[in-house]
């Protein structure tokens, strides 16, 4: 059996202002392309469709397009929810995308046994995929009450409870079959884009570890760290990444989907599948003397530049912006290194038209640097629990 296996499309993503769908369109006509030469008989996407529990009708387009070209080479496909996305939206949507051969788990629900889906592939052989979308502490609650456990306890023991969950789903592998498990979560030791793995230390209470899939997991498909990696730990897990340079942190990593090949009782084997669409990210640092000529060498670079520069504190700039913009306008962003500010500066551009995210990331960038995905995702969690919190207060 060949399987597909990619995740965090991040459809309708906003760069630094640069909107990145037509980008995204091109992968995902990749992804269907190899689809169909790579002979793949099922397709694992490990949640973060979208990039906003709201997507523009732009983002929501190229995502359903591309399962439409999976339905019209015969091949079905496993989603989960992610933590960009909306459980509930996507849940509105099961039926529909059920009409072309997607099996959408978006939210946990009462019959734990939905978690579990089975497809009959055309290699001739079974897959059985325990699909667990991303879990909030909030929504490992509901899950707590679905199990009859003691919901206290269970705040304190998220990897605890996710590990539960597995062995539920666990229960119904069959070992005449290929069993996969597909989770939006952050696994033990994985690193994430541009940052040291110690940064995954302030999302420590919502990681799981490797020990935990169950007994005949043959892979286990993940989903929320943007860095392609393999880990293994009782069970052959990896991420795929995310399908573009989403930010500066991810600058020059290549991206990918993995080709999963696997029989029923037999180890599986990973085949890492680089992706041609999407732009390079890089980050230029320069000195303000040599600004401009360092400016000049980079004229050739066809991607996206974020550029740092750095001066002796108290040195004037006046027009940096706009003289780095007229050189090169491939530029999104002009900073000033931390290290060269007499104190704090006022930001480069105004904060006009910006959301809370893009106002918190640049309060980040200001005082600590580029913003760890896993500080990024807390953030947006804690907004949306916020929204949730409203919403269900108008309600009542």
């Amino acid at each position: 059996m060949r399987v597909l296996h990619t995740a965090d499309f991040h459809a309708g993503r906003i760069t630094r202002g640069y909107d990145r769908t037509s980008e995204l369109r091109d992968a995902l006509t990749e992804i269907a392309g190899l689809a169909r030469t790579e002979r793949a008989d099922a397709v694992l996407v490990a949640g973060d469709l979208f990039d906003s529990v709201n997507p523009s009708a732009a983002a929501e387009g190229i995502v359903f397009e591309f399962f439409l070209r999976l339905k019209e080479l015969g091949i079905p496909s496993v989603v989960i929810a992610g933590n960009h996305d909306s459980a509930h939206r996507l849940g509105s949507l099961k039926g529909l995308l059920g009409w072309v051969g997607v099996q959408m788990v978006a939210d946990l629900s009462a019959d734990l046994s939905a978690l579990t889906r089975t497809l009959e592939t055309r290699s001739g052989e079974r897959l059985i995929v325990g699909a667990i979308p991303y879990i909030s502490e909030r929504r490992l609650l509901r899950a707590a009450d679905l199990l009859g456990q003691d919901v206290g306890e269970w705040r304190q023991k998220y990897r605890d409870g996710v590990g539960q969950l597995m062995r539920e789903v666990g229960k119904t592998f069959d070992p005449t079959a290929v069993n996969m498990m597909m989770l939006h979560t952050t696994l033990d030791g994985a690193k994430p884009s541009g940052q040291r793995s110690v940064v995954l230390d302030l999302n420590k209470t919502y990681t799981i570890t490797g020990m935990q899939f169950p007994a005949g997991t043959q892979y286990a498909a993940l989903g929320h760290v943007h860095k392609p990696q393999q880990l293994g730990e009782g069970v052959l897990a990896a991420y795929p990444g995310s399908l573009l340079q989403l930010d500066f942190g991810e600058g020059g990593e290549q991206k990918q989907v993995n080709l999963v090949e696997v029989f029923a009782g037999r180890p599986a084997q990973i085949t890492p599948i680089p992706l041609a669409s999407g732009l390079e990210l890089r980050t230029l640092k320069v000195t303000h003397a040599d600004l401009e000529r360092r400016l000049e060498e980079a004229k050739s670079f066809q991607g996206l530049l974020k550029v740092v520069v750095s001066a002796p504190p108290g040195t004037a700039l006046p027009g940096l912006k706009e003289t780095v913009l007229r050189i090169l306008p491939n530029v999104l962003a002009v900073e000033l290194d931390a290290a060269s500010l007499p104190g704090s500066v006022a930001p480069l551009a105004t904060r006009e038209g910006l959301s809370r995210l893009e106002l918190f990331e640049r309060y980040y960038q200001t005082t600590r640097g580029e913003l760890p995905a896993a500080v990024r995702a807390a953030f947006i969690e804690a907004q949306q629990a916020v929204t949730d919190e409203a919403r269900e207060g108008g309600a009542a």
